[in-house]
C-alpha cells in the first residue's frame, strides 16, 4: 500500500482488504485479483456452512465479489476488509435461505486484453479425505446448524469457525454486540441439545 492509500484508510491502514480495495478505486484491477485470490477461500467457507455443502454457495461467493466490483467507488474503511465482505456474503446467504430470486450477476472486470477475469471458487477441505468418523460427525454438526434460525447459525459460525470478535458479529449482523453475545450462547446450547443425543450414542 503506498502512501495516499494508508492515508485513505485512517485507523484500518494495516488491513490488507482495506488496501487493495483502495488500489481497486484507484483504477489498479490486479489489486482485485490479488484481493479475490487472498479471500475468496474464506468467502466460499462460510457461505458453505451456512447453506449446507448443496447450497448454491460457490455462485453466491462468486456474486459477493461482483458486489464488491460494483461498489467500489463508493467504498470507505469503516472497518475491516473481511466484516465488509462477511456482510455482503450474509445477505445473500439470508436472501437465498428466504426464497428470494437473486439478481442477474454483474460483468466481471476486464483484463488489459479485454478478456473477464475468473472467481474460482474454492472449500477449505474436501470431504472425501477426512476419516470417516471425523466426516460423520461434520454432517452430523451440519445438519444441526441448518436447523438454527439464520440469525443464530451466522453468529456461531461467524465466531467459532471464522474466529471474528463480538464486534465484528455485530456490524455483519447491524445489532449489538450484547445481542451478538446473546445469539451466540443461544445457538451453542441449541447445538449442544440437538447433538446430545449423538454424543451419548457414542457413549454407550
Amino acid at each position: 500500500m503506498n502512501k495516499s492509500d494508508a492515508a485513505g484508510a485512517g485507523p484500518y491502514a494495516e488491513d490488507l482488504g482495506v488496501g487493495w480495495m483502495l488500489q481497486v478505486q484507484a483504477g489498479q484491477i490486479q489489486a482485485f485479483v490479488a484481493l479475490v485470490d487472498h479471500y475468496q477461500l474464506a468467502a466460499c467457507s462460510m457461505l458453505r456452512r451456512l447453506l449446507g455443502r448443496h447450497g448454491p454457495w460457490e455462485d453466491l461467493a462468486q456474486e459477493a465479489f461482483l458486489r464488491v466490483w460494483r461498489s467500489r467507488e463508493n467504498y470507505r474503511p469503516q472497518g475491516k476488509f473481511t466484516t465488509y465482505l462477511y456482510r455482503i456474503c450474509y445477505h445473500l446467504a439470508l436472501n437465498q435461505l428466504r426464497g428470494n430470486k437473486r439478481k442477474p450477476l454483474c460483468s466481471l472486470p476486464k483484463d488489459a486484453e479485454g478478456c473477464e477475469l475468473e472467481v474460482e471458487a474454492k472449500v477449505d477441505a474436501n470431504p472425501s479425505t477426512l476419516p470417516a468418523e471425523l466426516k460423520e460427525w461434520g454432517d452430523l454438526i451440519q445438519a444441526a446448524l441448518a436447523k438454527l434460525p439464520q440469525n443464530q447459525r451466522a453468529a456461531v459460525v461467524f465466531q467459532h469457525y471464522d474466529g471474528l470478535e463480538l464486534q465484528e458479529i455485530a456490524e455483519i449482523l447491524s445489532i449489538s454486540p450484547q445481542a451478538a453475545k446473546s445469539l451466540v450462547h443461544r445457538a451453542r446450547e441449541n447445538l449442544r441439545i440437538l447433538l446430545s443425543p449423538f454424543r451419548e450414542a457414542e457413549n454407550d
